[in-house]
């Protein structure tokens, strides 16, 4: 081996086979260095070696102990508990200082963000206040507040007025602006659920589950946004209802419609509008003029073939149907009125067939232009004047419904519940041999609008005064069965069906004072009064209308019962008897019966819903 060269696998523990200078001198060093420099095998081994951690504390503590003497030991460190094996949803809590996987972690802020887009989509806002920006919190923190408080500022409006809060629906005004800051709170509703998932969401989040990110906040999106439209194309629809039916509002709010005989209703706020009117009387008619009909109706103007008054306790919505045959001849009208001029001996004329009740309307508008001139409906005029002749009621407006109207508005409603007394043909049926073609008797029967229609029309078999009583019936029963519920849902075919099925004089101005009386009325008592032979002052040949104001005055203010004279105790002469029995008429009148054929309805005012009660007896 040569002397400058060590061997392979020398160390520095090893005896060097060659001579060293003495230790410590410079050439000592020197010669070290160069000859440890020249081998590759020194640099690959003379990198430091790292001293354990333990060492250098242990070489700290023997620092400053004097000699001989041991160091002082160290105090040691409770041991940390280990915590519980516990779950939450499935997946063990880490132990502290343990890490979760980087998709157990993204996958826990994927579902709290899912979480606070709920929340902003149940209430407006909210979810921001689990994002990250501070600005983002205090818009979700203003939003959710100002939500919040608008939502029971109408909560409380309904709750504690709810006729005058249902009052808003036939505000034009108001129903503009619904529609406009309904369209604007879809929107910002929308934004704020997509802000809040986008803010809260994890970053780079696999695309399986950025999927499942939008179509969750599409669908509560949609959860909120149809709600927001259907309601804005409501109010749509009620506009172009209430402005078609009441005419458009303008600045008196008379829709254009100008009649001589209207009230004049208090228009103060926070004050009961009928105040100065303790009971108005609204003329309700029942047009013969459905499409089949139309023609003959532009020609010979409208056929009203059901005639009624409906007379109204404007305090307790207490309300009395008076029924008037649509065949009532010579009527009568008030002293000093304009139809009173032209007809001194009342609404006579050749052929007397052409000169009933239900030809006022038509024979005013087409053969009498000079009449009732100032007033849209001057036939609706005459007839006011004429019911006001027979009935004593001063009437105040007027209501005409359509037939195919009426028809839709039963089936958007669901139809309607009567009870059906007697067998009653329907269309051209004469009997009810086929009964597919016939309503047969029974309770509770839920009829759609054809066969409402029939039921409140049909006469083959009974007679004027049978039908006239059952259409008091529908007319309770389409009164009190309108659900809410039902109506909303059905919202758009009843708006359509109420925009072709009524002519009113009704002023746009007086609606809301109509709607809160329609609360009044709904859970109110209803009672009729029907004209038919022989009751209550009518005879086809020679009404005594003096009798039939009478009748009508008593049954809005009954006489107070006079005391009966005490029978004297003397026996009677037996010729003063009457040898045959007293007639049974006085017995069936007696006591209400439901089953409203002609010969069994009563003598003056009686319960509708009594009147209109299954009776139990047809089969």
């Amino acid at each position: 081996m040569s002397d400058d060269k060590p061997r392979r696998g020398y160390s520095l523990g090893d005896e060097p086979d060659f001579d060293l200078p003495e230790e410590g001198s410079e050439e000592t060093s020197a010669l070290h260095r160069s000859r440890l420099e020249d081998h590759s095998w020194f640099r690959a081994s003379a990198k430091p070696t790292p001293v354990p951690q333990r060492a250098l504390q242990a070489r700290d503590e023997w620092a400053d102990v004097p000699f001989g003497e041991e160091p002082k030991p160290r105090p040691t460190a409770k041991p940390r508990p280990t915590p519980p094996a516990v779950t939450l949803g499935g997946t063990p809590i880490a132990e502290p200082g343990a890490s979760l996987h980087p998709d157990e972690v993204k996958r826990r802020k994927l579902r709290t963000s899912l979480l606070l887009t709920a929340a902003s989509t149940v209430l407006p806002g909210s979810g921001l206040l689990g994002a990250p920006q501070r600005w983002l919190k205090v818009v979700g923190a203003a939003t959710a507040l100002g939500s919040l408080g608008l939502g029971l500022y109408f909560l409380n409006w309904a709750l504690r007025d709810t006729a005058s809060f249902a009052s808003i629906a036939v505000d034009p005004d108001f129903l503009n602006r619904a529609s406009v800051s309904l369209i604007v709170l879809g929107l910002v509703w929308v934004a704020l659920i997509a802000t809040t998932h986008i803010a809260t969401r994890p970053g780079g989040l696999q695309h399986g589950r950025r999927l499942l990110g939008a179509a969750i906040v599409a669908a509560l999106a949609f959860g909120v946004s149809a709600p927001s439209a259907l309601g804005a194309r409501y109010s749509h629809d009620q506009i172009m209802l209430v402005e078609r039916v009441f005419g458009p509002g303008g600045d008196t709010g008379d829709g254009g419609v100008q009649s001589t005989s209207r009230p004049t209703l208090a228009t103060e706020p926070q004050v009961d509008p009928w105040k100065d009117v303790p009971r108005v009387n609204v003329l309700l008619l029942g047009a013969d003029g459905n499409e089949a009909r139309a023609d003959e109706v532009e020609k010979y103007s409208v056929r009203t073939d059901t005639i009624m008054v409906a007379s109204i306790d404007t305090a307790t919505g207490d309300t009395l149907l008076v029924q008037i045959p649509r065949n009532v001849q010579y009527t009568p009208f008030p002293e000093d009125s304009e139809m009173a001029e032209a007809f001194p001996r009342g609404f006579r004329g050749e052929p007397e067939a052409e000169w009933l009740v239900n030809s006022i309307w038509a024979k005013v508008e087409l053969d009498y232009p000079n009449l009732l001139q100032g007033n849209t409906y001057r036939g609706a005029e005459a007839l006011k004047e004429g019911v006001e002749g027979i009935t004593g009621l001063e009437i105040d407006y007027f209501m005409m419904l359509d037939i195919d109207g009426l028809q839709q508005l039963i089936n958007a409603m669901g139809g309607v519940v009567v009870n059906i007394n007697e067998p009653l043909p329907k269309g051209t049926a004469t009997n009810c041999r086929d009964e597919d073609r016939c309503l047969m008797p029974g309770p509770d029967q839920r009829l759609n609008g054809y066969d409402a229609m029939w039921y409140a029309r049909s006469r083959k078999t009974t007679s004027d005064y049978s039908r006239m009583a059952r259409q008091s019936c529908l007319i309770d029963a389409v009164i009190k069965q309108a659900n809410p519920a039902t109506m909303l849902t059905s919202y758009e075919g009843i708006a359509q069906a109420a925009s072709h099925m009524v002519t009113t004089d009704i002023p746009q101005r007086d609606l809301k004072a109509f709607v809160q009386l329609a609360f009044r009325v709904k859970d109110a008592k209803v009672q009729r009064l029907v004209y038919s032979p022989g009751k209550n002052g009518y005879s086809y040949a020679d009404p005594d209308f003096e009798a039939m104001r009478q009748s009508v005055e008593d049954a809005l203010n009954p006489p107070s019962p006079t005391p009966t004279a005490v029978a004297p105790t003397s026996v009677a002469p037996t010729s003063a008897a009457p040898s045959t029995p007293a007639p049974a008429e006085e017995e069936t009148t007696a006591s209400p019966s439901p089953s409203g054929t002609p010969e069994e309805l009563q003598e003056g005012a009686q319960t509708v819903a009594d009147a209109c009660a299954w009776n139990g007896e047809a089969e």
